[in-house]
């Protein structure tokens, strides 16, 4: 289950916070974090009520109430009304809440709880915060992502980590893996992983987690728009800011995240196995054609007896097996093959002609000789590659 207001006053480096009103709502579910201090004093404007959602634990030097004590309470309704997980005040300036506070706290099983001055709000943060990531790594551990990506999860289980997870998913869904082959992507993976976290604007519509030395990102939104997420994808490309060198982007289709998360997390990462098979970046699983049935089918007895018995007899002989490659690269067409082997168009006919001959299916047709070998080609890239 995701991470309770008791759990996090559990944690070693939180043992100084002390929870004094509102015990029976210990349970309350923590996702993330926000700081209501001089800034958030009336919560007159709506924007400054927005900043603060459900399940979030409010850390504040009550600084805001210095002049004026009856703000606590008014505050404490707020977050109350909200769905707030606790409210967390500093010692400060108020070494005791108002009376009031207590009382209201205990009889909505508000959680709030007080640390003392020696305790820094940046600890509080990094130790939460931390927190949470480990609890999502645990629903998005590889072997959970192993599973999901081979379809081996119940509906009850793919539900049950949608609901778990600490972003609130809203109505839409989609998946995005990425992977840089470069060294300072694989050098900053753990970092990426990391100060995602501390983003507060991001955390609320997207996640990341490490898989395969790479990154899946799950990112929500209420329209099931494609600009809706390709803004939520450049903000979150811009944030972690990785080498755009050797750089792969899979996207998948917009799912319902409570009932096709693992579709999605398939249809990412079966956009990066075709990516990589034919070494450019398709960008998402709807321009993957074929790979869509291809990836998952690879490894069969039947397909790779297909794949061997029109590759083998030519891998061994470099130009043959180069033509045919280039010319599954370049969907057929001779002569972007040609440019590509930069050789005469009727060059590539004739080895076209030999391979044909060499592997005994003269009497296929030019056409039905492509769509077997260029099928062949793509199963073994696809091999050669995960």
């Amino acid at each position: 289950m995701a991470l309770t207001v008791k759990d996090i006053l559990q944690l070693d480096g939180l043992s100084k916070m002390r929870l004094i009103a509102g015990e029976g709502g210990l349970d309350r579910y923590v996702v993330s974090l926000g700081i209501a201090d001089n800034e958030f004093s009336s919560f007159a404007d709506q924007s400054e009520r927005n900043v603060f959602e459900a399940d979030m634990i409010i850390l504040s030097t009550l600084l805001f109430a210095k002049e004026e004590p009856g703000l606590i309470l008014s505050t404490t309704k707020f977050l109350c009304e909200i769905g707030a997980a606790a409210f967390a005040c500093k010692t400060t300036i108020f070494e005791k809440l108002p009376q009031e506070v207590i009382d209201f706290a205990n009889a909505h099983d508000f959680p709030i709880i007080q640390y003392d001055a020696d305790l820094y709000m940046e600890s509080i943060i990094f130790e939460i915060l931390d927190a949470v990531r480990k609890e999502d790594d645990n629903f998005f551990s590889e072997e959970n992502l192993d599973q999901m990506i081979a379809g081996n999860l119940t509906k009850t289980q793919i539900y049950s980590l949608s609901k778990n997870i600490s972003l609130k998913l809203k109505e839409y869904v989609m998946a995005v893996y990425i992977k840089g082959e470069d060294e300072d992507f694989q050098l900053n993976l753990e970092r990426y992983s990391k100060v995602f976290y501390l983003n507060r604007n991001l955390n609320t519509k997207a996640l990341v987690c490490k898989y395969k030395n790479g990154l899946f990102a799950l990112l929500t939104a209420r329209q099931k728009k494609k600009q809706s997420f390709a803004i939520i994808l450049r903000e979150l490309m811009e944030f972690l800011s990785p080498s755009k060198e050797g750089l792969y982007v899979s996207c998948s289709r917009i799912h319902d995240p409570y009932k096709e998360l693992d579709q999605c997390i398939r249809e990412s990462y079966y956009t990066h196995i075709a990516s990589k098979a034919e070494e450019k970046s398709f960008g998402s699983y709807d321009k993957i054609g074929a790979y869509q049935l291809l990836v998952p089918l690879a490894d069969t007895e039947a397909m790779k007896d297909f794949m061997t018995s029109l590759i083998d007899p030519i891998r061994e002989k470099p130009e043959f097996f180069e033509t045919i490659r280039q010319l599954a690269l370049n969907e057929g067409d001779i002569f972007r093959t040609a440019s590509s082997l930069q050789c005469h168009h009727n060059t590539i006919r004739y080895r076209i002609s030999k391979i044909k001959q060499f592997l005994f299916c003269e009497e296929m047709s030019d056409q039905e000789f492509y769509v077997n070998i260029s099928l062949a080609v793509r199963l073994y890239m696809l091999n050669e590659n995960k």
